[in-house]
């Protein structure tokens, strides 16, 4: 019968448990419930982005024109075919924004049934919301019918409005209702609507004012999310500020 070795004083450490590497403890922050949490509102505004930034640069066109350094020779009677062009880009940046407000609201319909489908509080301030900011808004229903039209028929007739005045100049994009009352849309509130805003839509004002309605929106969405999981995010910080430590101390920071 063979006797067991002598255990030495070195083995008991030998035997305790190896701190987690920067790479174990890389992987545990980005499987925990924080990070999912944090990778869930960055979606909500990557979302938004889409929209807003195709706003932004319908807008931009609208505050180059102000500058009349730039404007003049576009507007200039003797150089039509500049101000064809313009229309042209203005009714281009139309399109990319009313095709992009079609995206923002599948994507976040899709968004919100795959991941939150189970939360029936936050679901039902989610339609609420909804209901609230868009549903029986008549110039958001009016950019749904002609997101419809454009897409399936024609771009809507765009023109410039300029005003002008001893000590300033204004510019903008308008629709003209003649053209757009002879088409087909899905309710007659959106037809009584067009005839109300007189001989044309100012579309800039239009899509500026639904931009402003879908940020607030968005933005609360993404800090409905944050105050959902305000512990795990809080707790996911704490431990990426550690992990962040102890990576500058690894590589001498």
């Amino acid at each position: 019968m063979t006797s067991e070795p002598p255990v030495t004083a070195e083995e008991p450490e030998q035997l305790a448990a190896e701190p987690p590497t920067l790479l174990e403890r890389q992987q545990a922050l980005t499987m925990s419930a924080g990070y999912r949490a944090v990778a869930l509102m960055d979606r909500v505004k990557r979302i938004a982005y889409i929209f807003q930034a195709n706003v932004a640069q319908y807008k931009s066109l609208v505050a180059k024109m102000h500058n009349l350094e730039f404007a003049l020779p576009i507007l200039d009677i003797h150089n039509p075919g500049a101000h064809d062009d313009l229309l042209s880009e203005a009714e281009r940046l139309l399109h990319n924004v009313i095709t992009a407000m079609s995206t923002r609201v599948d994507q976040q319909r899709a968004f919100m049934e795959k991941h939150f489908a189970d939360d029936a509080v936050l679901t039902a301030e989610y339609r609420k919301r909804i209901a609230d900011t868009f549903l029986a808004d008549l110039p958001t229903k009016f950019l749904k019918d002609l997101r419809n039209h454009i897409a399936h028929h024609l771009l809507p007739v765009a023109q410039s409005n300029q005003t002008y005045s001893s000590e300033s100049f204004g510019f903008t994009f308008i629709l003209p209702t003649a053209p757009l009352l002879e088409w087909d849309w899905t309710g007659r509130s959106v037809k009584d609507w067009i005839s109300s805003q007189g001989d044309a839509v100012a579309i800039v004002d239009v899509v500026d004012d639904y931009a402003r309605k879908v940020g607030d929106f968005d933005k609360w969405l993404h800090d409905r999310i944050g105050l959902k999981f305000e512990a795990e995010i809080q707790e996911y910080w704490t431990a990426a500020e550690e992990f962040n430590r102890l990576v500058d101390r690894a590589f001498g920071v």
